[in-house]
């Protein structure tokens, strides 16, 4: 019996734990294939086929199922002796019913399957019988049965998946605990309220092999990693200690419950040791309580305020299209979450995932959602179609001109100004709307040729705005800005650079003036002349003189 464990991941960079805990769970042999859903059906088919299986078992997914689905359905009629099975989050709460749509699914293993796999294995190879197998659904004739999935297991001895592999440029996913403590109605995670944990010594076991495959960041998939501070630690100093330079390991936290001894640690790591990443979602305490969550933005400050920014990535996420949250809620707290000061403000739509209570609840709140993975919120009671769409135009503003640090300075000057960031970023989103047909953001000059026409035409573009423009440009650019905006802005001359290079022989050190001299650019700003130098094209760093000559 020759089983094939089939990935399809969302990119080449991603990589799929849980086939690797299955593979490892078992000492029976098994192949394992990962692809991306990027890639052609035909592809994707022939490298199933090479490996010759007798039988397939996918892993669901939401940003999945539809390419599963395809494979399913033509191998099921090209080569129906091949058996072909599902597990994962997007088949596991309504198996029977999935089958009873997807006749290409021989069966569906349901839950945590390390402890269920070797038996699924045995049946494979006819040695026991399907209702041995635990949490199977299986056809019987012209019925699907269903065996119980079995209780939550104990994580020791669990293995980390990912040993001896070449994970260049790919993430490593790695689980200290499952189950969650709370009980946030649209997340899976929710379900399962038995929380368990590995112990430090064996995360350091497996982390130290994770360190020679070369992955330059490893993201924790536990949804609170941080709840036991002393545990949570102990982990930490790990990571600061043995962890190969370069590396970021990435932590979802309630920052709510962030205590200062945790925080000291965290500071005490190498800049981009540690990236964080913690759940807002919405400021509304009436569409928290419908959701089961609480935030005191207080608390959240008070714990950002604890951690150097300058060393640790902070992003922040928040949800459209909760029960109750109209635009009006939603704008609001985006500029309550803005004064957090998080590197990134990702906003996300609502996704009625199965098996969440939110789900079984969408009529009752009123969520129209699209019934295609990945099940996401239409509109609402309170929150018509054209705001939905919006919204997303809205989204992608803040992703490409806040999110970003190629537009610092312009961020600045709207602070600086007093300006509402919900307005600013919403009178882009109206602008990327009416002119969404000529997708102006495909590309970075399109950004910058976008932003300059929107300054321009909401009456913005005065000296100091255009001077914070041009100062985000030069920053990313090493290029002439009149070359991508309608603007007559001469740089420095040549010889001028050369002559500035001659007597500040520090912003190029151990270089020729003249041969410097080429990888500068001087550009005029109000009050001062700034000096780039650039290294292999990027922006390295700068000095500005004062316009009577001072430093």
């Amino acid at each position: 019996m020759n089983a094939l464990l089939v990935a399809l991941n969302a990119s080449y960079v991603h990589t799929n734990l849980a086939v690797r805990l299955l593979r490892e769970s078992t000492n029976r042999s098994v192949g394992l294939l990962e692809m991306t859903i990027n890639e052609s059906k035909d592809v994707m088919l022939q490298k199933i086929l090479r490996e010759r299986p007798d039988a397939i078992l996918y892993s669901a997914y939401i940003w999945n199922w539809a390419q599963i689905d395809m494979l399913g359905r033509y191998i099921n009629k090209a080569f129906p002796e091949i058996k072909q099975y599902v597990g994962g989050p997007e088949v596991t709460y309504d198996s029977v019913e999935r089958m009873e749509e997807a006749t290409w699914v021989d069966g569906i293993l349901r839950g945590e399957g390390e402890e269920s796999f070797d038996d699924f294995l045995a049946y494979l190879a006819g040695e026991s019988a399907a209702d041995e197998v635990a949490g199977l659904v299986y056809r019987w004739g012209d019925k699907i049965q269903a065996s119980p999935v079995s209780v939550p297991f104990s994580m020791e001895g669990l293995p980390a998946g990912y040993e001896e592999e070449n994970l260049n440029h790919r993430i490593v996913y790695y689980e200290s605990m499952r189950g969650c403590p709370y009980h946030c109605s649209y997340c899976l995670s929710s379900e399962d309220d038995v929380v368990r944990y590995r112990s430090v010594d064996e995360i350091k076991s497996h982390m130290r092999p994770i360190f020679q495959t070369g992955t330059k960041l490893v993201k924790f998939v536990d949804r609170s990693f941080h709840i036991r501070p002393e545990r949570t630690k102990e982990i930490l100093r790990f990571f600061i200690d043995e962890a190969p330079e370069g590396m970021c390991i990435h932590f979802e936290m309630n920052l709510e419950h962030m205590t200062p001894d945790v925080a000291e640690v965290i500071n005490a790591a190498p800049a981009g040791r540690f990236q964080i990443e913690a759940g807002i979602q919405s400021v509304n305490p009436e569409v928290n309580r419908r959701i089961h969550r609480s935030t005191n933005l207080v608390k959240m400050k008070r714990a950002m305020d604890m951690i150097d920014r300058e060393k640790v990535h902070i992003h922040v996420d928040l949800i459209v299209g909760l029960p109750g949250e109209d635009m009006e809620s939603f704008l609001h707290g985006f500029d309550r979450v803005v004064p957090l000061g998080a590197k990134k403000i990702q906003i996300g739509f609502l996704k009625l995932l199965r098996g969440t209570e939110l789900r079984r609840r969408a009529e009752e709140f009123h969520i129209v959602y699209d019934d295609r993975p990945p099940y996401e919120v239409i509109r609402t009671d309170v929150l018509d179609g054209n705001e939905v769409f919006l919204l997303k135009n809205f989204a992608t503003i803040v992703e490409n001109y806040y999110d970003e640090d190629a537009f610092l300075a312009v961020k600045a000057e709207v602070k600086k100004r007093g300006l509402r960031p919900s307005e600013f970023y919403m009178a882009m989103a109206r602008k990327l709307e009416e002119t969404i047909h000529r997708m102006p953001l495909k590309n970075r000059e399109g950004k910058y040729r976008f932003l300059y026409e929107f300054l321009k035409e909401e009456g913005l573009l005065d000296e100091a705005m255009y001077s914070a423009l041009k100062e985000d440009f030069y920053f990313a650019e090493n290029r002439y800005i009149g070359g991508v905006l309608p603007v007559e802005d001469p740089e420095v001359d040549r010889q001028s650079v050369v002559d500035y290079l001659k007597n500040n022989p520090a912003l190029v050190p151990g270089r020729d003036p003249l041969k410097a001299s080429k990888h500068v650019r001087g550009i005029h700003l109000p009050g001062r002349v700034r000096y780039l130098y650039y290294e292999n094209g990027k922006y390295k760093h700068h000095k500005d003189e004062r316009k009577d000559h001072g430093q």
